[in-house]
C-alpha cells in the first residue's frame, strides 16, 4: 500500500514515513511532500493531494496530512484542515486522514534517549545522552531541545539523522513517555 503524506518540512519528511512503517507493517512506499513550514502547508496542502491524484508516478492508496500543533489544541487543527479541504470541493478517491502532533516531532524523538545513543554509535560518536526530563508535550521549544541534546554527541539537525533517529525509535517508548503519540498511531491506522 503506497502512501502519500504532506508535512511541514524536510527533516518531518525523513522522519514521518519511518514512523508510519513501525506502525504498519503493510507499506510500500511513502510519497512525502515538504512545504517548508506550518503555514504553507495550511495554504497547499489540497494541491498536493491533488498531485498525488492526478500526477504522482506511483499510485496513491492513501493519503495523511500531517503539522506540528505548536502546543495547542491539536483537534482543532485537524479540524481546521479537515473544513480546508471540504470547502475546496475536492474529492480524491483515496482516503485522507489529517494529524496534528501534540507540540512537535522533536517531542517523539527526544522520546527515546536509547535511539539517539544507537544513532550516535552507529556513526562513531562518543558521549551518551541521558533520558530527557521534561514534559515532552508541552515543552514549547522542542526542536531547540532536539538539537541541543543530539549536538551532545555530536549529531548535526540534518534530516538523515531525523530518519535514522526514527528508524531506531521505539514506538513503545515513545508511546510511554508521549501519550498523545497514541493518536498519531491511530491516524496511521485508520487510514
Amino acid at each position: 500500500m503506497n502512501w502519500g503524506i504532506v508535512v511541514e518540512g524536510d527533516r518531518d519528511k525523513a522522519a514521518y514515513p519511518e514512523l508510519i512503517r513501525k506502525i504498519r507493517n503493510d507499506v510500500g512506499v511513502v510519497l512525502a511532500v515538504p512545504c517548508e513550514n506550518d503555514v504553507k502547508l495550511m495554504k497547499h496542502f489540497v494541491g498536493w493531494l491533488k498531485y498525488f491524484e492526478w500526477h504522482a508516478k506511483i499510485h496513491v492508496d492513501k493519503a495523511l496530512v500531517i503539522r506540528d500543533s505548536d502546543c495547542e489544541d491539536s483537534i482543532v487543527w485537524e479540524r481546521r484542515m479537515g473544513e480546508i479541504l471540504e470547502r475546496c470541493r475536492f474529492t480524491p478517491r483515496f482516503p485522507v486522514h489529517f494529524h496534528a502532533t501534540k507540540c512537535e516531532l522533536e517531542s517523539w524523538l527526544l522520546a527515546d534517549e536509547q535511539a539517539i545513543n544507537s544513532v550516535a554509535r552507529s556513526r562513531g560518536k562518543a558521549g551518551i545522552v541521558a533520558v530527557v526530563s521534561v514534559q515532552l508535550e508541552s515543552h514549547r521549544d522542542a526542536k531547540e531541545l532536539f538539537r541541543k541534546v543530539i549536538s551532545k554527541v555530536g549529531l548535526p539537525a540534518d534530516p538523515k539523522v531525523y530518519q535514522e533517529i526514527a528508524g531506531a525509535a521505539s514506538i513503545t517508548r515513545i508511546g510511554e513517555r508521549c501519550p498523545q503519540f497514541e493518536h498519531f498511531r491511530e491516524s496511521v491506522l485508520a487510514c
